[in-house]
């Protein structure tokens, strides 16, 4: 194999990996973040929702097997539902792996990320 070709096969790996799939099972977000979301969730969200809302079947049912980027789309879009979309992305975020923590998910060391494609590499999965 030639240099450049060594050079290409080095560039391409890392790509690779970066899109390998996850699952929330294998700590996706930090308990701080988690705990930031806890209260983003009681300031923004408990009027309208109580928490066990995110820990039944239908919360499965819509998101089971999906990429975590469509929860954190359809929240960040919707929620509040007096001012859709007015929190920072890092606050959907945190309300996301608050939602997580409910369910058991384990945490992880880095926080939940907030951009697509990392979002879309993350599958969400019954406990």
């Amino acid at each position: 194999m030639t240099r450049g070709a060594w050079a290409c096969l080095i560039l391409v790996v890392p790509a690779l990996s970066a899109q390998e799939k996850k699952s929330v099972k294998t700590g996706v977000y930090t308990a701080a973040q988690a705990d930031r979301g806890q209260t983003l969730f009681r300031s923004k969200c408990a009027s309208c929702h109580a928490p066990n809302r995110f820990t039944d079947d239908l919360f499965y049912s819509s998101f089971a097997g999906k990429p975590l980027w469509e929860m954190f789309d359809v929240i960040s879009d919707s929620m509040p539902e007096d001012n859709p979309g007015s929190l920072k992305k890092e606050e959907y975020a945190d309300v996301i792996a608050y939602l997580l923590k409910l369910n058991n998910f384990p945490t992880g060391e880095t926080d939940l990320p907030i951009d697509k494609d990392a979002l879309s590499a993350i599958l969400m999965e019954k406990p």
